[in-house]
């Protein structure tokens, strides 16, 4: 175990396994309190120094995608959320490449049922979390 310092925003959380969030943004402050207080949240995380990453291709570079969250809801779903005030080229190609290793997970089927979205605003989550809650799907 290593201590980590930061000079960033942080808050306790109460349905993480790790103690503290540390935010980039007021936007992901605001979220991880809806994911703290939904009661269709069992348990998140944002997805800061875990290893879980995406690999993709753009403009012929392979790159490294590191979602913002990763929630599992009471239906037992695991949904991966990506925080996102502008969108780009860029940022759908990062999803195309989400979507495969979202298909490909959910295909192996060991590993339970994934899913993914994105968060144009912080008005979204509670939406995105009672849509992933009800269909399984996004």
């Amino acid at each position: 175990m290593w201590t980590w310092y930061t000079g960033r925003p942080c808050e306790y959380t109460k349905k993480s396994h790790i103690n503290f969030c540390v935010y980039d943004s007021t936007w992901e402050a605001a979220e991880s309190c809806e994911l703290d207080r939904n009661d269709n949240v069992e348990a998140w995380v944002k997805n800061d120094h875990l290893g879980f990453e995406i690999q993709y291709l753009f403009q012929g570079v392979v790159k490294k995608y590191w979602p913002d969250f990763i929630i599992r809801l009471a239906n037992g779903v695991h949904l991966i959320l990506e925080v996102k005030g502008k969108d780009s080229q860029q940022d759908r190609t990062k999803r195309k490449f989400m979507d495969e290793w979202i298909k490909a997970v959910n295909n192996d089927g060991r590993f339970g049922t994934w899913a993914w979205a994105v968060s144009f605003s912080p008005a979204n989550v509670t939406g995105i979390i009672d849509k992933a809650v009800r269909s399984k799907q996004l």
